[in-house]
């Protein structure tokens, strides 16, 4: 398939957002159609107390084993700004650390972009989509060069293009998560942790039905 014969389709919504309040953040939810999905909806929360937010992205796939990629798009706030990145635990910067002759119309990254911009550090985080590229999407387009809107990342959360390692017509219902946070200093070695905090769960300790060992005891007010 020649990349003239691609067509990108976007999703529309099916009306307003709804906003829910709580005590902590601000929960905009809105229902989208596209003729690939039953039904889509996203939801956006935005927290009232710090410069984070969440998007949850829900869709309902058409089962269809016709070549189709689907993305899901984040604009940033850092025009201007090149990322930064990280595979197997090592920073690069999409477009300049690589190979001659190696892809960039896609990276596989650790699951984190991050933006040093002079106003601040924004640090966009996915807890499920790996494949990124940057400011539109690039299916069969062999890039050489980096396109111009580098503060536009697309999480690329499903692709048949090629069968490896999953069944081609993934179809039902999928969830993915997003999380964007921004800090006015966030150090280098910081950021994976950081990444990896935001989308992290929160570990529950079952307390078994044994007598405690002596040691928790003497240890748990130890200094």
């Amino acid at each position: 398939m020649r990349q003239e014969q691609l067509e990108t389709l976007a999703a529309a919504s099916e009306g307003p957002a709804t906003v829910a309040d709580n005590p902590h953040t601000m929960v905009y939810s809105q229902w989208l159609r596209h003729p690939r999905l039953h039904w889509a909806v996203r939801q956006l929360e935005v927290w009232k107390r710090e410069p984070r937010a969440r998007l949850t992205f829900r869709l309902n796939r058409v089962s269809s084993e016709a070549p189709e990629a689907m993305f899901i798009g984040f604009t940033l706030p850092c025009e201007g700004t090149k990322p930064i990145a990280s595979c197997g635990g090592l920073a690069f910067a999409p477009f300049e650390d690589q190979l001659p002759g190696t892809c960039r119309d896609y990276f596989g990254i650790d699951g984190w972009v991050h933006y040093a911009s002079p106003q601040g550090h924004w640090l966009w985080v996915s807890r499920d989509a790996p494949l990124v590229t940057f400011s539109a999407p690039q299916v069969l387009a062999r890039r050489i060069d980096p396109p111009k809107a580098l503060h536009r990342v697309l999480a690329m959360v499903f692709n048949n293009f090629w069968y490896t390692n999953f069944v081609g017509d993934s179809h039902g219902v999928m969830e993915f998560q997003f999380d964007l946070v921004w800090r006015e200093r966030l150090p280098a070695e910081g950021v994976a942790e950081l990444a990896e905090m935001l989308v992290a769960e929160p570990q529950v300790l079952i307390q078994p039905g044994l007598k405690e060992d002596p040691i928790f005891v003497r240890r748990l007010y130890a200094p």
